[in-house]
């Protein structure tokens, strides 16, 4: 059984809509049964969830259950994270029941929306030191700072995510509906220049898309990055600078297979800090969540800064 501790449980129920209410009575029935103190919000509105986190963390609360997909826990995060000084300097804790459209970091750790399973798996209190992902820029002379905890992209990258968020309400399936949005964007969306600097490996030509990666899948169940382990201090890049349509057919079927990387117009590598100018780009996506910004950026990796609920059967390495 859990040890006693509070818990402020985050709600989106736009989430999967689909048998909402016997669900959550299970979950408080099972929290209520285990004697875990606890509170829970429902999100109303897209940001909701930030600004729920952030009361929270203010609070002294470092406990967090998500449940709802990757962008639910995006906005969480960032409510986190908001906070320089909260109360309560003790370890944060996050859990998640997947309830969204790709839920890419559930997948990581084998979450499924069998949401029975996810509710064991976080009553089961084993937990695994993560690494968080931060972007810091500037936006109309503000310095401005958002986390993720899966994945950020640019270029196609973002151009997919935007494209996917004005298809789901179409198309049912979460697989259907991205590889439908990346064919889309891929013959639409041209390469823009690009200045990347790291220790590892530096470019000033075009990009066509990159995603920088804790976690290895994207996308509803793409493996952009196969290797990404969101718990060993760095992130892993991938990008393509140039593409002709034929390698689109070729290219397609690996990003499913986990050998995306074996592919002649990809570029890879790893780091813990890196430099990006993007010009004439307006956002990026950051675990789903669409962002506007300004460039340059930079993105760096907090390493084990948090804990994640998860049994150590769970953990999936992609590759």
């Amino acid at each position: 059984m859990m040890e006693k501790e509070q818990w402020v449980v985050i709600i989106n129920l736009k989430s999967g809509k689909k048998n909402f209410r016997i669900q959550m009575n299970y979950l408080f029935k099972q929290l209520d049964q285990a004697g875990i103190v606890y509170e829970h919000r429902i999100t109303e509105f897209a940001g909701h969830a930030t600004l729920i986190a952030h009361k929270y963390r203010k609070s002294g609360y470092h406990n967090f259950l998500v449940v709802g997909g990757d962008g639910t826990m995006n906005e969480v995060l960032n409510g986190i994270f908001s906070i320089d000084h909260a109360p309560n300097s003790e370890r944060l804790k996050i859990a998640q029941i997947p309830r969204g459209t790709g839920n890419d970091w559930a997948r990581f750790w084998n979450l499924t929306t069998n949401y029975k399973h996810a509710i064991d798996v976080f009553l089961s209190n084993k937990t695994q030191s993560i690494d968080i992902g931060k972007i810091t820029y500037t936006l109309e002379g503000e310095p401005k700072a958002h986390h993720f905890i899966n994945s950020i992209g640019f270029g196609l990258d973002a151009k997919v995510v935007n494209y996917a968020h004005k298809l789901k309400r179409y198309v049912g399936s979460h697989s259907i509906l991205y590889l439908i949005a990346l064919l889309m964007a891929v013959t639409r969306f041209k390469p823009k220049p690009l200045k990347l600097k790291s220790k590892e490996y530096n470019t000033d030509e075009t990009l066509f898309t990159i995603n920088i990666a804790n976690g290895c899948y994207s996308g509803g169940g793409m493996k952009q990055n196969p290797h990404a382990l969101p718990y060993d201090g760095l992130l892993d890049v991938m990008l393509v600078k140039r593409i002709k349509f034929k390698d689109i057919f070729t290219a397609v079927p690996l990003l499913f297979n986990g050998k995306l990387l074996e592919h002649p117009i990809i570029n890879s590598f790893q780091s813990n800090s890196i430099y990006l100018d993007t010009a004439d780009s307006r956002y990026f996506e950051a675990d789903g969540v669409i962002s506007y910004y300004a460039s340059p950026v930079e993105i760096t990796v907090l390493p084990g800064v948090m804990d994640m609920v998860c049994r150590s059967e769970s953990c999936e390495e992609c590759s």
